[in-house]
């Protein structure tokens, strides 16, 4: 004999379990399409390019963009080692080298990006969006991230399990 509101407990929990699912599907393939389109995300770790892009925010950065495509203003994202990126606006282009400086910055970045350093143009910042990527980067957030799909495809498994011996038991 079922319990008064048992049945509408599970479908709130199995309705809050296939939500959860579909979300991390949907981040997995937005990720993928991204990726295909030429699109990584950077975490802004300075305060460089404040109000504009706060510490702690995820730039997409669109790596097909060449030279070419920067214009005065935009928003670029360069190499100035080989782990070291760096995101700032583009003052003025000169023959063929981008001249760049920090919004809260009083003075030009000394170097010219040139086109080898180029990694892209940042098309979207995602204020705070950076703290959980990088949580979700390090060992225990891979880890919890699992465990938690796991968890929830055993949720659902087990309320399958339950609505089966349900059915058969009223037959």
């Amino acid at each position: 004999m079922n319990r008064p509101g048992a049945n509408a407990m599970k479908k709130v929990l199995r309705l809050a379990v296939n939500g959860i699912i579909t979300l991390f599907i949907a981040a997995a393939a937005a990720v993928v399409i991204l990726m295909i389109a030429g699109i990584r995300a950077y975490v802004v770790k300075t305060g460089s390019m404040e109000p504009a892009i706060m510490t702690g925010s995820i730039c997409l950065v669109d790596q097909k963009a060449k030279v070419s495509d920067i214009k005065t203003g935009d928003i670029i994202t360069f190499r100035i080692s080989e782990k070291t990126v760096v995101t700032h606006r583009a003052v003025r282009i000169r023959d063929g080298m981008i001249y760049t400086k920090g919004d809260a910055n009083n003075t030009e970045d000394e170097e010219a990006v040139t086109s080898e350093e180029l990694v892209g143009k940042c098309i979207l910042s995602i204020k705070g969006a950076g703290k959980v990527l990088k949580a979700l980067r390090s060992p225990l957030g891979i880890v919890s991230a699992a465990m938690l799909i796991v968890i929830l495809i055993a949720a659902d498994h087990i309320l399958d399990n339950d609505d089966t011996h349900t059915r058969r038991k009223n037959q």
